[in-house]
């Protein structure tokens, strides 16, 4: 779930329009806690796989931002030759917003 504030940075479609600034870190947090409920935590994907769906949840052409933020975050783990992704937890040392 979005919440107000967040609700702004979307589209009729439900997609991520804009990316929040680096004041708004919260927000981008929120962000991509939403983005990475798009994915099954049971099942592996492929780098390919992950941009489709990243691409297909935001509008604004920046799948590798998106991408590296949620590895950098904990929400993925990649395998050492970073082909493989998996959802993981969030890194403790960042909150986790409320959905």
């Amino acid at each position: 779930m979005k919440t107000p504030t967040l609700h702004r940075y979307f589209d009729e479609a439900g997609r991520l329009k804009e990316w929040p600034s680096r004041q708004r870190r919260s927000l981008q947090i929120e962000a991509l806690h939403w983005l990475a409920g798009k994915f099954d935590s049971d099942q592996s994907y492929h780098e390919t796989q992950v941009n489709e769906i990243i691409r297909a949840w935001h509008t604004f052409d920046d799948h590798a931002l998106l991408r590296r933020e949620m590895v950098d975050l904990g929400l993925f783990r990649r395998d050492p030759l970073g082909t493989d992704y998996r959802i993981g937890q969030p890194r403790p040392s960042q909150p986790r917003p409320s959905r």
